[in-house]
């Protein structure tokens, strides 16, 4: 099905390597980092599914889709790609317009089966995600030994290098904000940090990061300095499980 397009709209770079690298295996694709490029592929360019994140800079992922939406190709179907999974924000996007939606973490046979269903024209709805047990698992290896089906041993080792960048690069962000309460970055870094552990199956570090976010997004500003604490644990165990990991030996 090599002549069936997909856009895949992602600003996560970790995210998107992923996508591409499971879409590639099958489907042509192109990709774009925000809402404004999506617009414009789409009008120059003809796509059989475009797979549409919800939060990104410059253009958010409900306007860009509205935009396809009133363009040359209104009928190409556009799914969400989000980490919202309440029941209420599901009806939301298909109110809104989208086709269906993609939680995440992606699980990688699931998404896979999902995109063919449309792509084949049957449009098979996603059923909503099950429930992680909670802050259990350091590194998840069913998620990875998914993830290794549709992508070479190689590829995952770099995702897990870039994570482990992306780990460290919010831990100097959690030292600034113990410094300078005021900075705004740190919570964009624990967002990506929450969607990329999610789809890597770190599951602490996932829950750690999805609990700060949510105690920022309250104002609960004590409550979440202390969670930055367990959340810089979690990274630091998570560093010395890997340093440890066996699971790449040939």
């Amino acid at each position: 099905m090599k002549s069936k397009r997909v856009l895949i709209v992602e600003d996560n770079d970790l995210n998107r390597m992923l996508f591409e690298n499971l879409i590639g295996q099958l489907f042509s694709f192109t990709s774009a980092k925000n809402g404004l490029e999506a617009v414009d592929l789409a009008e120059t360019q003809e796509f059989d599914l475009i797979l549409m994140d919800i939060q990104m800079p410059k253009m958010d992922g409900i306007t860009a889709m509205k935009k396809i939406r009133q363009g040359h190709n209104p009928a190409c179907p556009i799914l969400a790609v989000t980490a919202y999974a309440e029941e209420s924000d599901r009806h939301n996007f298909l109110e809104q317009g989208f086709d269906d939606f993609v939680t995440k973490p992606i699980r990688p046979r699931e998404f896979l089966q999902l995109v063919q269903s449309y792509l084949k024209g049957s449009g098979k709805k996603a059923q909503p995600a099950q429930k992680e047990e909670e802050g259990k698992i350091i590194l998840d290896k069913n998620v990875v030994e998914q993830l290794l089906k549709y992508n070479s041993k190689a590829a995952i080792q770099k995702v897990l290098e870039d994570f482990l960048e992306e780990c460290k690069e919010t831990e100097q962000q959690v030292l600034m904000y113990e410094t300078n309460p005021e900075s705004k970055n740190l919570i964009e870094k624990i967002h990506n940090l929450k969607g990329n552990s999610g789809t890597l199956g770190a599951q602490r570090i996932y829950f750690s990061a999805q609990k700060a976010e949510e105690l920022w997004r309250k104002e609960r500003f004590q409550e979440f300095s202390e969670e930055l604490k367990n959340l810089k644990n979690e990274i630091r165990q998570f560093r010395d499980f890997l340093n440890q990991e066996t699971i790449f030996d040939s």
